[in-house]
């Protein structure tokens, strides 16, 4: 009997019935693409770490552990602060800030936010691009993954895992993704600690460990790396800005922020999320070390050398449930990236631009037949992979960074960036990096992430400056934002007016607080 295979499915029906219970809880668009923003703190906290992990976390961050060493921790540093400062620097006035404006979207938050339609089609444009990129990286972890798990091809891994992140995202939408990353979270902590301890004890223990991997390459256990990629302040402060900047810029993560209970949430989400990723963002890519030291040299993917290891150190029932939790890290990035592209089609652009209004029940079932679209051209380019995940994903993540990560900071927390700042922001920067990172490009000896983000701050500010300020009502809503507390019951109750028919009744109550607020600033 194949014990590691009935842990695993044990697993996979617990997540589709947390499918089936949310398609009965959420019966309105809002809830399908947010949630009715009720997800409280713990929940809040989970859903993002578990989107941010995605399954780089189970193949790239031990790949990179077993070909680079101790190294490669400098990647990790950034992880804990960028998630936790996430919730503590944007988290609360984003929430707050796209209730006032009634956005439920990046994009559309972009657009209330900066009064430019144009601004977006480009973020949502952005958006397609980036989000379509790095789902290929995760049904490519999943292939990996499960070809291992189950003993089969790389195909059929990957049509596991799509099957199965594609069911529950259909049926529960946004409740769907949060409440199984919740589940999901607790697993990828607890196996990713059960593994590494035990691996380590193995080993027997860090002294031994360093001494072993010393032996293999005394380069591995240096925090410059066998090819000496990190040598030198700026080359070791590279990763951990990138991975900051990511943290702020990712539009999966960002919606987390508009989903929460009330902006006080953030609080404690921060605090919840800097411990717990503190506890799990080293072990992962130690985890890269120890494999290389009990598996040995010449793995034909070292990619695969995270979920091997499992196999290597536990009892088969406990490697086939904690391998769940490799899963379960790409599962949790690919169901946020199905609902975030499903949104961003079918609200930003469909429903948004369309003449005529759409009816919710046909926006709801328009958005899930856009899933199962999205997610089959997705999973046929990841049947011949462009690059190794750590490449995909760290490109893509840089990208993110430079076009929302930016504008997301000034959003909120200077008044006077206007949409063509941001549009001229996202353009210039993205133009310099992926240009630098595909033309081999030197740009005064920057790696084109830190060249792409001096340009993404210095165009936005100076075209900002040089173009018409923002107009008193968008200063006074800025302002609103920026304070401490709720928003009044009133304009909560009718902030999703635009997206959702029973809020509608409320749209008058919302109107006359604003005429409150803004009275004295004019228009």
């Amino acid at each position: 009997m194949n014990w590691a295979l009935i842990s695993f499915f044990i697993y996979l029906l617990v997540i589709c019935l947390i499918g089936v219970v949310t398609m009965r809880i959420g019966n309105t668009y809002e809830d399908f693409l947010i949630g009715g923003r009720r997800i409280g703190p713990w929940v809040s906290s989970f859903a993002l770490i578990t989107s941010y992990m995605s399954g780089y976390t189970y193949t790239a961050a031990p790949g990179l552990g077993y070909a680079g060493g101790y190294s490669v921790l400098w990647w990790a540093t950034g992880d804990a602060p960028g998630n936790a400062l996430s919730f503590g620097i944007l988290g609360r006035r984003l929430r707050k800030y796209s209730e006032l404006l009634g956005a439920i979207t990046l994009p559309e938050y972009y657009e209330k936010r900066f009064n430019s339609p144009a601004l977006r089609v480009i973020a949502a444009l952005v958006i397609l691009l980036t989000v379509s990129m790095h789902l290929v990286a995760q049904w490519t972890a999943s292939g990996k993954l499960l070809s291992v798990v189950f003993g089969t091809e790389y195909f059929t891994g990957m049509l596991i895992g799509c099957a199965v992140v594609l069911l529950y995202t259909i049926m529960g939408g946004y409740l769907a993704v949060v409440y199984t990353d919740f589940i999901q979270g607790l697993l990828m902590f607890g196996g990713t600690q059960v593994l590494f301890w035990v691996a380590l004890f193995k080993v027997g223990g860090f002294a031994a460990l360093n001494d072993k991997l010393g032996a293999v390459n005394p380069a591995l256990v240096t925090p410059w790396g066998p090819d000496m990629a990190y040598y030198g302040l700026l080359a070791a402060a590279t990763p951990i800005i990138l991975i900051i900047m990511g943290s702020f810029g990712m539009p999966h993560i960002t919606i987390k922020h508009f989903s929460m209970r009330n902006p006080s949430t953030a609080r404690q989400a921060m605090l919840i999320t800097g411990v717990f990723v503190v506890l799990f963002s080293f072990v992962y890519y130690m985890t890269g070390s120890l494999a290389r030291v009990i598996l040995g040299e010449g793995l034909a993917d070292v990619e695969q050398a995270g979920v091997k290891l499992w196999f290597s150190v536990l009892p088969p029932f406990w490697a086939g449930l904690l391998s769940s939790a490799a899963v379960a890290s790409l599962m949790s990035t690919a169901d946020s990236f199905l609902l975030l592209l499903v949104s961003t089609i079918a609200h930003d652009l469909l429903n948004r631009f369309s003449k005529r209004e759409i009816p919710e029940k046909k926006r709801l079932f328009i958005s899930r037949v856009l899933v199962l679209i999205v997610a089959v051209l997705s999973f046929i380019v990841a049947m011949n992979p462009p690059a190794l995940v750590f490449t995909i994903v760290i490109f893509v993540f840089g990208g993110m960074a430079l076009a929302f990560g930016v504008p997301n900071l000034f959003s909120v927390f200077w008044k006077r960036a206007t949409a063509a700042g941001v549009i001229a922001s996202m353009v210039c920067s993205l133009f310099i990096y992926v240009g630098a990172t595909l033309g081999s490009w030197n740009l005064l000896g920057l790696h084109p992430f830190i060249a792409g983000l001096v340009v993404a701050v210095a165009v936005l500010v100076v075209v900002s400056l040089f173009t018409e300020p923002p107009h008193k009502r968008t200063i006074a809503l800025f302002e609103t934002a920026a304070e401490y507390g709720d928003i009044p019951k009133a304009v909560a109750a009718g902030a999703s007016a635009a997206v959702s028919c029973e809020a509608r009744a409320a749209a008058d109550e919302r109107r006359e607080f604003f005429d409150k607020v803004l009275a004295p600033a004019g228009n």
